[in-house]
C-alpha cells in the first residue's frame, strides 16, 4: 500500500487505461479461446518478479509501450521537475515514470537506480530527451507489471511525440543525460540527530551507489538506498546538530567514481538543495537517430505488434471475422476468415497514424471458400480509404498481391492502415500474410 501512496501518476487512472485499452485491441474474435495472437509478450523481457527484476533496452534502439499521466511536480524520484538546476526539457516537463520491472535502470542496479536515467524517445511524429522522474508500481497497475518495457510517460511528453493517446508505442535507447553544471542533493529529511535522507538528481548517469566521509576524515562509510532516496540512520558526529559535516564520493552505474568538493553541513535545511560540486563525465552520445517504425506486419500467424499494442480489425455490414487454423496459405498456422464476406468490408488499424512514405507497398495473400469474384483494398488514412483502391480477383486458390501505396494514395500524408471492401458475388473470404513493405 505505501507504494501505492507515493506514486503521483494515478494507480486508479492506469487501472481504467489498462482496461479500456484491452477492451479497444480485443482483435474481434481473438480475444476469446483463441486468443494465441493477442499473447504478444516479448521474449526477450522476462515476466516481472522481484527477484529477477526483467531488464529494459540499453544503448541499442528498442522498443517501449507508453501510458499516459498527468505528472506531478515532485515525483516518487524525490526531485521537483521545475527546478532551475535541471536542463530545459525536463523543466518542459520531459518526464517519465517507469514500470517497476525497469526501475533498476538500463545498467541492472537496485530498485530506485533508474531515477534520473535518461532517454531518446521516438514516434513517428516526435523525437524528445527524456528523463525518469517517477515510478508506474506493479500493485494496482497491471500494465506496468513488465510483460514489456513500459514508460507511464508525463502528457507534455504524450503531446510532443503524439503518443498514441491511451496506448501506444515508441522507440527508445539511453543516452547520458544532456544536463548542465553539478550532480545536486535535495534534502529530504533531516533532524539534530543526524538522520539524514537524500534526493540526488541533475546527474549524467544512474547512481549505483553513495558513501560519506565526515570533514575532515579518511574514513568512507556507506550510505543505504531506501527506494528511491539515499539515507543515513543516525550519525551526530557527522550530520548532527554541532558536526563538521560531509561530502560524498559516487559511484555512476557505468562504473565512473566522482568525489565531492563541497561540505554538508547542518545549516542546509531540509527541502533545501546542495550542490555537490561534482558531475560525472560527458558520456559517449549515440550515434544518429533512434527512429520509430510502425510494425509492417499486420496479420502473419497474428495481429502484429508489441504486447497490447497490436493492429486491430473493424468489421462493418453482415461479415463475421474470425481466426482459423484451416487451409492456410502454405505453411500458416493461423489465417483470418470472413464469413459472408457480403455488401460488407474490413479495416486493419494501427493505434499510431505514420507517414504515407513510411511503406511502399502493401502486400496480402487472398483466396474465397465459398463463391469468387473480386474486393478492392486500398490503404487507408484516419477517417476514410485512399482514393485509387486496388481490385483484385478472389478465386479458390490462395495468391498474394502487391498494392502501390503512393500510386492508392495521391495527396495524401499519413496513414492509418488499409481497408478491404466492395465485394462482388456471395464469398468467405480468407486473408494471411497481410504486410506493409518497403520492396525494391
Amino acid at each position: 500500500m505505501f507504494i501505492k501512496a507515493i506514486k503521483n501518476c494515478g494507480s486508479v487512472f492506469n487501472v481504467f487505461c489498462f482496461s479500456f485499452c484491452f477492451m479497444l485491441l480485443g482483435c474481434g474474435e481473438n480475444s476469446g479461446e483463441d486468443s494465441k495472437a493477442d499473447s504478444g509478450v516479448n521474449d526477450n523481457i522476462s515476466p516481472y518478479n522481484s527477484d529477477n527484476p526483467a531488464p529494459g533496452v540499453a544503448e541499442d534502439c528498442g522498443s517501449v509501450r507508453m501510458t499516459t499521466y498527468g505528472a506531478s511536480i515532485v515525483g516518487w524520484c524525490g526531485f521537483d521537475r521545475t527546478d532551475a538546476v535541471l536542463p530545459d526539457f525536463v523543466r518542459a516537463g520531459m518526464t517519465v515514470a517507469i514500470a517497476e520491472p525497469y526501475n533498476g535502470s538500463t545498467y541492472g542496479g537496485e530498485p530506485g537506480e533508474s531515477c534520473g536515467e535518461c532517454f531518446e524517445l521516438s514516434t513517428t511524429f516526435g523525437h524528445e530527451i527524456i528523463m525518469v522522474h517517477d515510478l508506474c508500481p506493479v500493485e494496482g497497475n497491471p500494465i506496468c507489471a513488465g510483460t514489456y518495457f513500459h514508460f507511464d510517460v508525463s502528457s507534455e511528453v504524450a503531446a510532443a511525440v503524439d503518443g498514441g493517446g491511451w496506448l501506444g508505442e515508441a522507440a527508445v535507447r539511453r543516452v547520458p543525460c544532456p544536463v548542465n553544471g553539478n550532480i545536486y542533493v535535495h534534502i529530504t529529511a533531516r533532524n539534530q540527530w543526524g538522520y539524514l535522507q537524500l534526493a540526488f538528481f541533475n546527474h549524467r548517469f544512474p547512481i549505483r551507489n553513495v558513501e560519506y566521509k565526515a570533514a575532515g576524515s579518511e574514513n568512507w562509510q556507506p550510505m543505504n538506498r531506501c527506494l528511491a532516496r539515499w539515507c543515513q540512520e543516525d550519525d551526530k558526529d557527522t550530520f548532527g546538530d554541532g558536526g563538521p559535516g560531509g561530502i560524498f564520493r559516487i559511484t555512476g552505474a557505468n562504473g565512473e567514481v566522482v568525489v565531492a568538493e563541497n561540505i554538508l553541513t547542518y545549516d542546509v535545511n531540509e527541502d533545501s538543495n546542495f550542490d555537490t560540486g561534482i558531475q560525472f563525465s560527458d558520456g559517449e552520445q549515440p550515434e544518429g537517430v533512434c527512429e520509430f517504425t510502425p510494425p509492417g506486419d499486420v496479420y502473419d500467424e497474428g495481429f502484429g505488434g508489441i504486447d497490447s499494442v497490436r493492429w486491430e480489425s473493424n468489421t462493418w455490414g453482415s461479415t463475421i471475422l474470425k481466426e482459423t487454423d484451416d487451409s492456410c496459405a502454405d505453411d500458416s498456422k493461423y489465417c483470418l476468415e470472413l464469413e459472408n464476406f457480403k455488401d460488407s468490408g474490413l479495416h486493419l488499424t494501427y493505434r499510431h497514424i505514420f507517414p504515407v512514405d513510411t511503406f511502399n507497398t502493401i502486400e496480402l495473400t487472398v483466396k474465397s471458400t465459398g463463391g469468387t469474384g473480386t474486393v478492392e483494398v486500398a490503404p487507408g488514412t484516419e477517417d476514410a480509404r485512399c482514393e485509387n483502391p486496388t481490385t483484385i480477383t478472389v478465386s479458390k486458390q490462395w495468391e498474394t498481391y502487391q498494392i502501390n501505396i503512393q500510386e492508392s494514395c495521391p495527396g495524401v500524408t499519413d496513414l492509418r492502415g488499409l481497408t478491404i471492401s466492395h465485394p462482388s458475388g456471395d464469398m468467405n473470404l480468407m486473408l494471411d500474410k497481410i504486410k506493409f513493405l518497403n520492396s525494391k
